[in-house]
């Protein structure tokens, strides 16, 4: 019987999770395969049809430009609302007041669903990019900021009374103790939330125009417009093609988080 969180070599895990996406495709190659297959082309095309649809896909639908450029609003509306969160974050988690006063403000959009706020956006801000950026923005930003304030809650008093204790000022604090020990898990929480993006702009660009803002409609206008007049193989490919960018980009993130915080212990 397994052990309760066991460790795991990372070799192990790797084969593990490489054997259950193995079988994934092989079950999905059999109930696909033959002239009369356990599932029919219109409830799940067989693996040979995605692998058709890729070049019209490509050259005719400029599947890559699209998913690009929904990358590139994705990474501008992050970094906007991680400029806000963060430093907002670290302020409400130090001072109490600056956190009693921003809080009961910010709180109550966690639980506004996002797709409410698009007409609103659409009314100030149009089609273009603004009200992209915008929608992507506020969906992070009420997700991180308070991330922000847990993490900076997490510092041990120890450390802030001992530097205290020795003179330090309350900036000192915090530009010593508070920020330096929160970074390593504020990044974490960036990189898990920088997948959310995929969701909102999904949303933003349905209702987008095909040659908005950065010449493209994005991803998201492609989809929509593959249910409309493309086939189940096509919608797939560009699936497959978000979920590829989103394990790239996490992947980089990871990397590029050893390298800044290589003293903390990862299991990825």
């Amino acid at each position: 019987m397994f052990k309760l969180r066991a460790a795991l070599p990372r070799s192990t895990r790797y084969a593990i999770g490489g054997a259950s996406v193995g079988l994934m495709f092989v079950v999905w190659f059999i109930v696909t395969m033959g002239e009369d297959p356990f599932l029919s082309p219109a409830t799940l095309p067989a693996p040979g049809a995605l692998l058709a649809a890729i070049p019209e896909m490509h050259y005719e639908k400029l599947m890559l430009a699209n998913a690009l450029v929904s990358l590139l609003r994705i990474t501008l509306g992050f970094l906007l609302a991680a400029f806000v969160a963060i430093p907002l974050g670290i302020l409400m988690g130090a001072f109490t007041p600056i956190r009693a006063a921003i809080e009961p403000l910010v709180t109550p959009l966690r639980f506004l669903p996002i797709a409410a706020v698009v007409p609103i956006f659409i009314f100030w801000f149009g089609l273009d990019e603004e009200m992209k950026i915008a929608l992507l923005f506020l969906g992070t930003f009420v997700y991180l900021l308070p991330l922000v304030v847990e993490t900076v809650d997490q510092v041990d008093d120890v450390y802030l009374k001992t530097a205290a204790t020795m003179g330090a000022s309350r900036w000192q604090v915090i530009r010593t103790i508070m920020v330096p020990a929160s970074l390593p898990s504020i990044y974490e929480e960036l990189r898990v939330l920088y997948g959310i993006g995929w969701t909102y702009v999904m949303l933003a660009e349905f209702v987008s125009v095909a040659d908005a803002g950065f010449g493209y409609g994005g991803i998201g206008y492609l989809i929509n417009n593959l249910r409309r007049y493309g086939t189940l193989a096509e919608v797939l490919v560009a699936v497959v093609l978000i979920l590829i960018l989103g394990v790239t980009v996490d992947r980089l993130l990871a990397l590029i988080g050893q390298i800044l915080f290589p003293w903390v212990k990862r299991d990825d």
